[in-house]
């Protein structure tokens, strides 16, 4: 019969009263943000890309070599990831917003998205909004290949040396 109560009692517990949720609430973002699918500046674009240099495959991002090609080799990006740890970011009131993040509120930064604006956590929610004086925030992309062997991977991609023509549809 304790055991019964017990358990009631438990359920019970776990059961909202009064409209409060027990639960803690985040006041921050992650201390690490994976953003699934991004490509991190403007024009950029996953699809049919072709090495520019050798290049390792890994079995998933930081992972362990499990191919290599080599220049010249056409490969399919699939998709990607950017990986940061966001940065605290004070908006300044030098320029107007379109968007839902006033000027002086706090922000965290996530990533670059392109001419300017930045995909950030506001209040619990991740958007995107302008902000041309956003500090430099590190963060690692990975893009997730497959080869014309069917061998999919995980390659580190920098930005600013691309190992790719295609990513760039700007370029």
């Amino acid at each position: 019969m304790s055991s019964i109560r017990a358990n009631l009692i438990s359920v019970l517990m776990l059961i909202p009263m009064g409209g409060t949720i027990f639960c803690q609430r985040r006041v921050g973002p992650p201390s690490v943000y994976v953003s699934k699918g991004a490509c991190p500046f403007e024009c950029c674009r996953y699809g049919k890309w072709v090495a520019t240099r050798r290049l390792v495959l890994l079995d998933h991002p930081g992972g362990h070599p499990v191919a290599n090609f080599s220049e010249g080799e056409q490969v399919l990006a699939i998709t990607g990831e950017v990986i940061t740890h966001p940065v605290r970011f004070k908006r300044s009131g030098d320029y107007p917003y379109h968007d839902e993040v006033p000027a002086g509120s706090a922000v965290y930064l996530l990533h670059p998205l392109g001419e300017g604006y930045w995909l950030v956590w506001y209040r619990g929610k991740i958007i995107s909004i302008e902000a041309y004086d956003a500090p430099n925030v590190p963060y690692q992309w990975w893009a997730k290949i497959k080869r014309h062997s069917g061998r999919i991977g995980w390659i580190r991609i920098s930005t600013t040396d691309l190992p790719f023509d295609g990513a760039d549809g700007c370029g």
